[in-house]
């Protein structure tokens, strides 16, 4: 690479240069005359733009047969944006292109970041050919991006891969590292150079409104989401800013997710991009918005959607989650596809510890249970997960009867260390070793998952094939238990309920629950860890104490005392319904009582026989 080269490199990428430091780099007057650009335009965008188009990303707004959308990112000196593009034929590269045969001039917005300003362009080229190569480059008509290519969807195609990555944030805020998003994207691209799409299920960035991460997760993928588009799920650090608020002054806005990808504009009014929908070959994909509590809940004195809170016995009171469940409904109804596929970031089959998300479970998983949504796509836990079929919280023998819940485990740099295996998962990989990504290879009526670790060494594989109307591995169902089992966060906590007329009676000690996984020095095998130390619990280590008469712990920093006989409680107002009693040994009050106390919410599930907590 010459010195020339080198310069234009150093500008076109997403650092901070210095004046002085540029200057001193250009080594002659010559040399710095010659570059193809106002240089006062490099210096003047903070965000890291140029006169140079960058951040180039290929999304459909539309048809992907006969359409293909291209934005990209220059500073502010360049108000006019044009796509050239050119049929390829045979093995023709981009690179061979003189002649670009077509033009589409785009439009050009503003893109406001805690940065400073830079320019959005944006256009969508129509009249393409099914099946077919195209080379294209982005520019003003002066300065030109390098040519790329991209390839229309062909006509009545069955059998396609894409791929699928969980969260691919740094993890932290004032660290924008997204070295191992970029190391696995393009590990999982070239082990599959045939994919035609990529989905990325949310948290794209660790900070969404803090530009610098943007810049990065950008550099990481840059050759690839120019090549084959990109179709994402917004998560909840979207979600966040870092001191700057977009221009709507909305605290919880995903402003800068919003702006840069171009997607279908079919969702709901109020969240178009956020939830939208879209067809390739004879597969659905559905992508609804998760980000209730940051979007609703965390928008402080600016309300983006007024109404009432929603809650898991009133899912459907706030506009947000309304809007969202009525399109849902007719989103899934209209179509006649083969393959169901809903994306959404969080998890209503969840992993960690106690981050369940029923609201949204309520609203969400009724519908898609319903027209029978073939797999769901979550990220939010980073772990690997799958779940047995399930429809109405009860799990079923094949796919055909029930909904898989597949959490597709983290794409960059972030790990959790107090994931488990669920109740309801059939399979449970804990990603803390090394990011990962997920295959789909859909083959007529036979659809196959591959969770695959960075490194290429396969964590899990399964397949559904409607027309035998089996699964592989073939769904085993859990025996149901002996004696009604407390099940809290999903975790079984080796304690059994009690039933007393119509009152569930909750022994106090399965607030001890705890689980071990790979973080502690535990052994994976088959989809479970076990030994090692434990990796959680809800309590103190030994702060619960308990005899034949009473029980005390510490709970969300109250000390309770439960006595056996007694409707007081000791360190609350508040009093039980019915007096705590013994239950097989252990001081238990009922379930009602659990919940108007402690707040957790339970269900009866008759199939397992066991008792679910959660909150």
């Amino acid at each position: 690479m010459n010195k020339k080269d080198e310069l234009l490199e150093l500008i076109q990428k997403p650092r901070n240069i210095t004046r002085r430091n540029f200057l001193k780099g250009t080594g002659s007057l010559a040399l710095f005359l010659s570059l193809p650009f106002d240089l006062r335009s490099v210096f003047a965008a903070s965000p890291g733009a140029s006169v140079i188009p960058d951040h180039i990303t290929l999304t459909w707004s539309d048809n992907p047969a006969t359409t293909q959308t291209i934005a990209w990112r220059t500073d502010t000196s360049v108000s006019t944006g044009l796509i050239q593009y050119a049929p390829l034929n045979g093995p023709a590269s981009a690179d061979t292109v003189t002649h670009w045969a077509h033009s589409v001039q785009t439009a050009v917005e503003n893109l406001y970041s805690d940065l400073g300003e830079a320019n959005l362009h944006a256009g969508m080229i129509t009249g393409l050919t099914p099946g077919k190569k195209y080379a294209y480059r982005v520019g003003d008509g002066l300065n030109w991006s390098s040519a790329g290519t991209f390839t229309t969807q062909p006509a009545g195609i069955k059998k396609f891969t894409f791929l699928i990555f969980g969260d691919s944030q740094s993890g932290i805020t004032d660290n924008p590292e997204y070295g191992p998003w970029k190391s696995n994207v393009h590990a999982a691209f070239a082990a599959n150079p045939d994919a035609r799409f990529f989905i990325n299920v949310g948290d794209l960035t660790e900070c969404g409104q803090y530009y610098t991460h943007w810049n990065h997760w950008y550099e990481g993928c840059q050759d690839i989401i120019r090549t084959i588009p990109a179709m994402p799920s917004q998560g909840n650090h979207e979600t966040y800013n870092h001191g700057w608020l977009p221009p709507s002054g909305a605290v919880s806005e995903p402003y800068e997710y919003i702006e840069q990808f171009k997607l279908p504009q079919n969702g709901p009014q109020e969240l178009r991009t956020q939830a939208y929908s879209w067809d390739y070959g004879n597969a659905h994909f559905t992508v609804i918005d998760s980000q209730y509590d940051e979007e609703v809940t965390a928008e402080n004195g600016h309300v983006r959607f007024p109404g009432n809170d929603s809650t898991p016995a009133n899912p459907l009171a706030n506009p947000f989650l309304r809007a969202q469940a009525e399109w849902l409904e007719k989103d899934l109804k209209s179509t006649n596809k083969e393959w169901k596929i809903v994306i959404f970031h969080k998890t209503p089959y969840y992993n960690k510890a106690t981050r369940a998300n029923e609201t949204l479970k309520a609203v969400f998983c009724p519908i898609i249970e319903k027209y029978h949504a073939d797999v769901v796509l979550n990220g939010h836990d980073h772990g690997i997960s799958r779940t047995y079929p399930i429809k109405g919280d009860v799990f079923q023998k094949t796919p055909g009867q029930g909904t898989v819940y597949y959490v597709t485990g983290r794409g960059g740099n972030k790990y959790y260390t107090d994931l488990s295996k669920k109740v309801w998962d059939q399979f449970f990989f804990d990603a803390n070793d090394m990011p990962c990504y997920v295959v789909a290879q859909v083959n007529g009526t036979r659809l196959t998952l591959s969770a695959i670790k960075q490194d290429g060494s396969y964590i899990d594989t399964y397949t559904i094939d409607k027309t035998t109307g089996t699964d592989f591995p073939a769904t085993v169902l859990p025996d149901r238990y002996l004696s009604p089992q407390v099940i809290i966060y999903g975790n079984n906590s080796g304690v059994e309920a009690g039933q007393a007329g119509a009152d569930w009676y909750i022994p106090l000690d399965c607030l001890k629950v705890s689980y071990r996984n790979s973080s502690t020095g535990a052994l994976y095998e088959n989809g479970s860890y076990a030994g090692g130390k434990a990796a959680y619990s809800l309590l103190k280590p030994g702060d619960f104490s308990a005899d034949s008469s009473q029980a005390s712990f510490t709970y969300a920093n109250t000390r309770y005392l439960f006595t056996v006989g007694s409707t007081t409680v000791g360190g609350s107002t508040k009093q039980l319904t019915k007096p705590a009693r013994l239950q097989n040994g252990l001081v238990a009050i009922t379930a009602d009582d659990f919940y108007n106390l402690l707040g957790f919410s339970y269900r009866y599930d008759s199939s397992l026989n066991a008792v679910f907590l959660t909150k």
